[in-house]
């Protein structure tokens, strides 16, 4: 059973089919058997501008010559799992969240950044569905403290989630922490700046432990993503006509592609202390409701907080 290990070359060109959704539907169909469960990114934005699509985002960061590269750290804000979603006290999920360089340090290989979590859906503490704000959490730790590290400001995203009952593997892979009163719902495992080979065997590995197949609640081809002006016209080469996908430093929504017409059209308000989005207008009380007339309420998405930083990673690699 092939989820985890990437069968199916080739990337989500996300920037082209937000511009021409069906025509991108159309001509891609390397993607066509991923279908709805593929995920997409959008950025949070500030004022009326709630919602960013990649293809509209201008980068920040310039990507000079003197500091063409870019360093970034990733935190998981919240992971929501849509009310629709069946869960009870055995239901887990598991994640994993791949940034793979497009571009080579001096000589050194692309390098990959592997994030596999374990997320627990049921708080057995509080007897009911673990809650968005509960999955907050930073992935630096499970990095070694490590900045994930992206040549020319270009790197490549992918995010795969599955929910099970509970293998008897799980708990032994993920450890958690538990007292009286509270217990860790969230636990990662990295793998910092590792070859492409290594990151095949790794998600092999994870496959070959599942006795039975799982939902699947993202499976995805990954997105080429530019993080500066520079990387942005690397990728369009300075044409016009071709879409280039982008992000900023802030926080992303990584949600469904079927999900994506909700979220544009809606112009949702973001609030952050429960993690969770909502329509505008709608209060923090209504919206932790979950109730029928929220629309985010269905839906399964993660927040993502990152932050990045310019630098020139070829400093003090030895030639």
């Amino acid at each position: 059973m092939s989820i985890f290990q990437q069968s199916i070359n080739g990337f989500f060109n996300q920037a082209q089919w937000e511009k021409n959704p069906m025509e991108s539907g159309k001509t891609q169909k390397s993607y066509e058997s991923v279908g709805e469960n593929q995920f997409i990114l959008m950025q949070l934005g500030d004022g009326d501008k709630r919602i960013i699509t990649t293809s509209e985002i201008e980068p920040k960061l310039q990507g000079a010559s003197d500091k063409p590269d870019v360093n970034m750290s990733l935190d998981f804000e919240s992971f929501k799992i849509g009310m629709n979603e069946s869960v009870d006290k055995d239901t887990k999920a598991t994640l994993q969240l791949q940034i793979g360089q497009e571009q080579k340090a001096g000589s050194l290989d692309k390098l990959f950044y592997c994030i596999n979590g374990g997320l627990d859906l049921f708080n057995e503490i509080k007897g009911k569905k673990t809650e968005a704000k509960d999955f907050k959490k930073s992935t630096a730790a499970a990095l070694g403290n490590k900045p994930i590290s992206m040549p020319g400001g270009i790197a490549q995203i992918s995010l795969k989630v599955l929910k099970h009952e509970e293998p008897s593997w799980w708990q032994k892979v993920f450890s958690f922490a538990k007292s009286d009163t509270a217990k860790e719902l969230f636990s990662l495992i990295g793998f910092p700046g590792v070859t492409e080979t290594a990151v095949n065997c790794i998600s092999g590995m994870l496959d070959s432990l599942f006795d039975t197949k799982p939902d699947i609640l993202f499976q995805s081809q990954p997105i080429k993503l530019g993080f500066t002006k520079s990387a942005k016209e690397e990728l369009s080469g300075g044409s016009s006509i071709i879409h280039v996908s982008c992000l900023n430093p802030g926080f992303w929504i990584m949600a469904r592609k079927s999900d994506y017409d909700t979220i544009i059209n809606t112009k949702p308000i973001y609030y952050g202390g429960y993690g969770i989005l909502a329509p505008d207008g709608m209060s923090e009380i209504d919206a932790l409701k979950d109730s029928n007339n929220n629309p985010f309420s269905k839906m399964t998405y993660a927040i993502i907080r990152a932050k990045m930083v310019e630098v020139d990673l070829k400093q003090g690699i030895i030639p």
